[in-house]
């Protein structure tokens, strides 16, 4: 009993833990918790705590109205999951799109918001930037709008800390949007991501964030009593670890004395943030990948779940599936946006062949534009086409003969 006592000390011990976390007290500012607060983090979806920044300073300054009517861009519907399925023409609402993008998580309704308030998504980026530098957040840098992986995108526990604060304390009135349950957006009821709702009396707020590299994190806000506590959590590996801490932090938080006053990072944080590998060791991490993930998030980390799924057991041989079969554009086609690689492309189509049994000639083709590879099924007839898209119930887009043919096409650019 000893001996496995000792060996599960030495196996932890050389686990490696990168829990960077700070508690504030909204009334005065003062830190009660911190611990790690200025090391180097992927902030994942706690970037879209800036989108929301701007874009409440867009409403604010009268560039835009919530009640503006939005037109989905091509490059808001091709967003990676998590995504609402918003489809390229479609119009909503400014204010339904942030309900999504912020409350939802949705990476197609931040990206609509970013290109709506500044023309572009780079544009709306180099306003994050500008405004995290006013606000003091030395050690952060934005790269999107939604947090998804991008080389460049780091920030701290500290720099999340003051960009919440900033929110809450600037924008009151629309900063009670962190505080719904849920948000309707193209008629569907769209929950919020934050597991502290229902877990923690008092919970009003804010926003998680997670990819496989930056783990789980969470902004939380606590309102008991009189106090108001901001907690900051980032690089946990698993949701239930950053539960736990959340409910630990806030503890710590009610309890501790005044320590001193949320201010900017003294020190300039060079290295880089640590890859968390919440997604990366086996078996545990495949229980994580394939259980813990939302299966929005697994179709984003699909290649990741498959190497962790083949490192812990003997690959399986491939299923046979319909080959694929390259010839001109014909008939109707289903067209299924922009993915991050060929393989998650080569998935989309297997399924939709599969989805289609006999019915029609299906005839797939892959394309790259911008960075990013494009599926379609074509050689349908009209009927083959909407049930296709009706079934596969991800983004999608029955392509008349007309609109396949035309070099002009949206979906062609």
């Amino acid at each position: 009993m000893v001996r496995f006592a000792v060996l599960a000390l030495i196996i932890g011990l050389a686990t490696p833990t990168y829990a960077a976390e700070i508690v504030v007290d909204l009334k005065d500012g003062r830190i009660l918790v911190e611990n790690d607060a200025d090391a180097p983090r992927l902030p994942a979806s706690l970037a879209k705590l800036m989108t929301a920044y701007v874009a409440f300073e867009a409403i604010q300054d009268g560039e835009i109205a919530p009640d503006t009517m939005i037109r989905i861009s091509p490059a808001a519907a091709a967003q990676p999951p998590v995504k609402l399925g918003l489809r390229t023409g479609r119009e909503l609402s400014f204010e339904a799109l942030l309900g999504a993008g912020l409350v939802g998580s949705k990476n197609d309704a931040a990206v609509a918001v970013a290109e709506a308030v500044a023309g572009d998504e780079a544009a709306f980026v180099e306003r994050m930037n500008n405004a995290a530098q006013d606000l003091g957040m030395i050690n952060t840098r934005f790269a999107n709008a939604t947090g998804l992986p991008r080389p460049g995108q780091r920030s701290t526990a500290r720099d999340i800390a003051l960009l919440s604060r900033a929110l809450l304390e600037r924008f009151p009135a629309r900063s009670a949007l962190f505080a719904r349950r849920s948000v309707q957006a193209m008629g569907k009821r769209v929950s919020t991501t934050n597991p502290l709702f229902g877990r923690v009396p008092g919970a009003s707020g804010l926003k998680t964030g997670f990819t496989c590299a930056a783990g789980y994190g969470i902004a939380g806000l606590v309102e008991q009593g009189d106090r108001r506590l901001l907690i900051v959590t980032l690089g946990h590996r698993d949701k239930r670890a950053r539960l736990r801490q959340a409910k630990a932090l806030i503890d710590q938080g009610v309890a501790a004395q005044s320590r001193s006053r949320l201010a900017p990072a003294i020190r300039r944080s060079t290295e880089d943030p640590p890859d968390i590998g919440a997604c990366a060791d086996a078996p545990a991490a495949v229980a994580v990948a394939t259980s813990d993930v939302s299966p929005e998030e697994r179709a984003l980390y699909a290649r990741e779940v498959a190497r962790l799924r083949s490192s812990v057991s003997p690959p399986r041989p491939p299923a046979p599936r319909t080959p694929a079969v390259v010839r001109p554009l014909s008939g109707w086609g289903a067209f299924f946006g922009g993915f991050t690689g060929k393989p998650l492309a080569e998935a989309r189509l297997t399924q939709a062949v599969g989805r289609l049994g006999g019915t029609g000639t299906p005839y797939t083709e892959i394309r790259r534009r911008d960075g990013r590879v494009l599926a379609l099924v074509h050689g349908l007839d009209q009927r083959a086409a909407s049930a296709l898209c009706r079934s596969i119930r991800e983004y999608c887009i029955i392509l008349a003969p007309q609109v396949l043919l035309n070099p002009r096409a949206r979906w062609r650019r």
